[in-house]
């Protein structure tokens, strides 16, 4: 699978970060909760993904869902 969207992200240590995974967000990669709305619409069940890093830590993320 080729993913089209790369974000490159230094995560901080202890900080809880929430990854859009739908797609819909306008802040990707992090998640604006934009799922909500589209899953009463569209009786789906998006959810972000929630990471806490327990050091600093460059990571790079990517999703098949992000379109830009």
């Amino acid at each position: 699978m080729v993913f089209k969207t790369k974000k490159k992200l230094k995560l901080l240590k202890n900080k809880k970060y929430s990854f859009c995974t739908c797609g819909l967000s306008k802040k990707l990669p992090f998640c604006d909760n934009n799922h909500r709305e589209h899953n009463l619409k569209n009786k789906t069940n998006y959810k972000s993904l929630k990471v806490i890093p327990h050091t600093d830590i460059e990571v790079e993320v990517s999703s098949s869902t992000w379109k830009n």
